[in-house]
């Protein structure tokens, strides 16, 4: 607490003079600061039914911060979600996500679609998952020893129907953590590894009442237990906890938070801060892109950041599908989707930004 704060307290407190905390906390807290933004990735084309175009629309980006103390980016791109064309493809930041470097191709199953690649670094193995149809979808996971110089060959996990989209995470036991969900937005749950990424085994079903619960996002509190977030088409951000790592799931409960049916991304600080992007809707608006930061573990949230909006609440457009990392000075990496789709125009461009959150 400030001094300024404290003095009033203590004031406050001797006089009975009734001084609301909310109202010294809004006078005299730091707000957080969009420190600067970038494009990662720009369109290359605007045709989804041109042949040549190979790049042009781009979503489901994930970002972490590399052993060797590079970002790295990666997002599946094609001329149009779905097509047998769609590749994973990366890109890299040497200056913490001021700029980016030339964009190049990670992974391209031939005559598959891969998507929705998720990042996560454990020590100093870096982690990809990633879906693929393969005929039906399932879920590949490759790794790093040497910061995504060279990657292991794609391993199946055998998940059919199942999808990844949020980071996994390192949990302070060691043990590793991915979210998955089945597809259409439903039961999101975990996989789980406990020999460094050797062996994978899948944990919860968690929905709402509708039967609703995908593209699940998780983080580790200081208190050891695992928070999810989940997507819904009810308008509501839905949210269960873990006690024991990740095996068994509470009920899920509102969290209070409206959302559009679009991903979210929720990441615990070093400092114990939850941080969660999010579309607040209404729906099927996938803009403005929110953050809020909690810091009893989900029991209250901050007011709202903008972290990017459109000028005019039109359809045609999403700000959608955001990642978040930690960076070495304590400050965040956020990266997202812009999508731009009307009859006969489709493309997406890839954005980051750089956030500092107040002490």
């Amino acid at each position: 607490m400030s001094r300024i704060r404290l003095m009033l307290r203590l004031y406050s407190l001797i006089t009975g003079l009734v001084t609301p905390l909310a109202a010294l906390h809004a006078a005299d807290t730091p707000a957080i600061q969009i420190i600067d933004r970038t494009v990662v990735f720009k369109h290359t084309s605007t045709d989804p039914k041109d042949p040549a175009n190979t790049s042009g629309y781009n979503l489901g980006p994930s970002i972490a911060l590399l052993p060797d103390g590079r970002l790295m980016a990666a997002w599946f791109s094609s001329p149009s979600e779905g097509a047998e064309s769609q590749r994973i493809v990366q890109a890299f930041s040497s200056d913490q996500g001021r700029t980016w470097g030339e964009a190049t191709v990670l992974q391209d199953i031939a005559g598959r679609a891969d998507f929705d690649p998720s990042l996560f670094v454990a020590g100093k193995e870096t982690f990809l998952f990633c879906s693929c149809f393969d005929p039906q979808i399932d879920i590949y996971f490759r790794r790093s020893s040497d910061s995504a110089k060279t990657w292991s060959e794609p391993v199946k996990l055998q998940q059919p129907n199942h999808t990844t989209r949020s980071n996994g995470i390192a949990l302070s036991t060691g043990e590793l953590l991915v979210p998955l969900h089945t597809r259409g937005t439903k039961a999101g749950g975990v996989m789980k590894s406990r020999d460094g990424g050797q062996t994978w085994t899948r944990f919860g079903a968690v929905a709402n009442p509708e039967g609703q619960g995908g593209e699940p996002t998780i983080a580790e509190t200081k208190t050891g237990k695992i928070h999810m977030i989940l997507r819904t088409k009810d308008g509501q951000l839905w949210r269960s906890i873990s006690a024991d790592k990740g095996e068994t799931w509470s009920a899920a409960e509102k969290t209070g938070l409206t959302g559009t049916s679009s991903a979210s991304h929720l990441l615990c600080t070093r400092d114990g801060t939850l941080v969660l992007t999010y579309n607040p809707g209404p729906t099927p608006l996938r803009f403005p892109l929110h953050l809020r930061t909690s810091r009893d573990e989900g029991a209250t949230w901050s007011e709202p950041t903008l972290l990017a909006d459109r000028p005019t609440k039109v359809g045609g457009w999403s700000i959608c599908y955001p990642t978040l990392t930690e960076l070495p000075d304590g400050t965040l990496a956020a990266i997202w989707a812009q999508i731009k789709s009307s009859t006969g125009e489709l493309y997406g461009d890839i954005h980051s930004a750089r956030i500092r959150l107040p002490d």
